[in-house]
């Protein structure tokens, strides 16, 4: 199984450095092995460089970091420059404040053959336990632990692993817990930089690979993330229509290929010696 298919595990982060730690350790606990980690950050944040140069002197898996300035909501262009250094055959996204089951990476490499992108959820905790679990470094859950936290009790289906159940329907994409083939990601030139601000650009992606004669299928309850709890941000209205326009223009057009994404990069773009650390 860990020769069969490398996995690179893309995490879009921005400023919140203690999320980011529970999120790597929480890594460190996985059963499948054959993968590597890339950073890829929103900002140019020296207070991350250097604590990203601490970790990986802690951690059981490589870690390459990307930088970019900060210029407002980028995560289209963080996640392609991040694909441009990847080099697994499967790319797997989670954000910066999702940790992992233990069997996360399992489950994508034993379903990477069921479908082209691969659409899974992810379990809120609760504002009191999430504060306990990054006081107290907690990097492993218990659905018992989660039964008597402050997280939503309707929501626990989600938290439960039963990665033999079939589902009928499949999940749509969500930004925090998805994987795409290198083949289709790169097929369709990879993330819509068109997309800036908050909201749509998870809605593209779907949009696009099924488009593009993809196929989806559900991770849910085999794929089980752990989203620490915070505030949801103020987004921009405006640009929120607009990423919703743009939705609705590729859907006219049947228009799976993008015109602002990987393409217009080359490795060399990337500022190795000041942009990235591995």
């Amino acid at each position: 199984m860990q020769s069969e298919i490398k996995i690179s595990l893309l995490i879009p982060v921005y400023k919140n450095i203690n999320f980011l730690d529970r999120v790597l350790d929480s890594i460190n606990h996985q059963r499948y092995r054959n993968f590597e980690v890339i950073i890829t950050e929103d900002d140019d944040s020296q207070k991350i460089r250097e604590y990203i140069l601490r970790k990986k002197e802690m951690v059981n898996y490589k870690i390459i970091h990307i930088q970019q300035p900060d210029d407002g909501y980028r995560r289209n262009k963080a996640l392609n420059k991040g694909l441009l250094v990847s080099t697994g055959k499967l790319i797997v996204c989670i954000d910066g404040d999702c940790m992992i089951h233990k069997n996360f990476l399992l489950e994508y490499s034993k379903n990477f053959k069921n479908g082209d992108l691969l659409t899974g959820r992810r379990f809120t905790l609760g504002e009191k336990y999430s504060e306990k679990v990054i006081k107290n470094k907690i990097s492993k859950f218990s659905l018992f632990g989660l039964l008597f936290s402050d997280s939503k009790k309707k929501k626990i289906p989600e938290a439960i692993y039963f990665p033999n159940f079939k589902r009928k329907r499949n999940s749509r994409v969500l930004g925090s817990n998805f994987g795409i083939s290198r083949e289709m990601i790169f097929k369709i030139n990879g993330f819509d930089e068109a997309y800036t601000g908050y909201g749509w650009e998870d809605v593209d992606l779907e949009k696009r690979v099924v488009l593009a004669g993809g196929k989806l299928f559900s991770m849910k309850n085999k794929a089980i993330q752990y989203h620490l709890y915070h505030p949801e941000p103020q987004g921009d209205t405006l640009r929120y229509e607009l990423n919703k326009s743009l939705v609705r223009k590729v859907e006219k057009e049947k228009r799976w290929y993008c015109k602002k994404g990987i393409a217009q990069y080359k490795r060399k773009d990337l500022n190795y010696e000041e942009n990235i650390s591995s």
